[in-house]
């Protein structure tokens, strides 16, 4: 998914400016760790595309001498193309984390850092997965009356149990790892 389908839907849902847009979607999906920068790419290609529009220029401030800020909202076109997005068949997204590419291209030699990198991703996945299981404990899906509310709910679930797949994994990937340096050094001894 390009960062271009979630922002023409925060538009859709209500037209800002870039910042607030890359807010909102910081908010939305943190998890998916989009750039800000990548907010403005995608609003230069919806608009070259026809999809988004400027519609006017807004001060910040209670004076007059705030910085313009350009307000964006969807097209009629810019809806069409969404909704075909969003109601269109969708398959799996690659895995595609830094850590897995650098196992993948790793030698032996490079088993210690790497077991030690494994180790400091999972405690940080563990210190994810703690504070979206609060954010369950505060707003169970049973407990939400809306859509709205329903599908942040499913979303952040979502996200706990990608982190509980790769918090596994990792320590699967550790454990290969820590038994082929055990076997390196039985072989190879100082």
């Amino acid at each position: 998914m390009s960062a271009k389908h979630a922002i023409l839907g925060l538009m859709i849902e209500r037209p800002g400016y870039g910042y607030e847009l890359a807010q909102r979607l910081q908010e939305r999906c943190g998890a998916w760790g989009w750039e800000k920068s990548g907010v403005y790419s995608a609003l230069d290609q919806l608009e070259r595309d026809g999809h988004v529009r400027s519609l006017r220029e807004k001060r910040l401030g209670a004076t007059a001498r705030g910085a313009p800020r350009v307000i964006y909202e969807a097209t009629p076109e810019g809806r069409n193309f969404f909704r075909d997005w969003l109601l269109s068949p969708t398959a799996p997204s690659p895995v595609r984390q830094e850590l897995d590419l650098k196992i993948l291209l790793s030698g032996s030699e490079d088993l210690p850092r790497l077991i030690d990198l494994t180790w400091a991703q999972e405690q940080q996945c563990i210190d994810d997965l703690r504070e979206l299981t609060r954010a369950i404990q505060s707003r169970p899906l049973v407990a939400t009356s809306t859509w709205h509310e329903a599908r942040a709910v499913l979303q952040r679930d979502a996200e706990i149990k990608l982190l509980q797949v790769r918090i596994e994994w990792l320590q699967d990937t550790r454990k290969v790892m820590k038994q082929m340096l055990e076997r390196s050094r039985e072989r190879w001894p100082k």
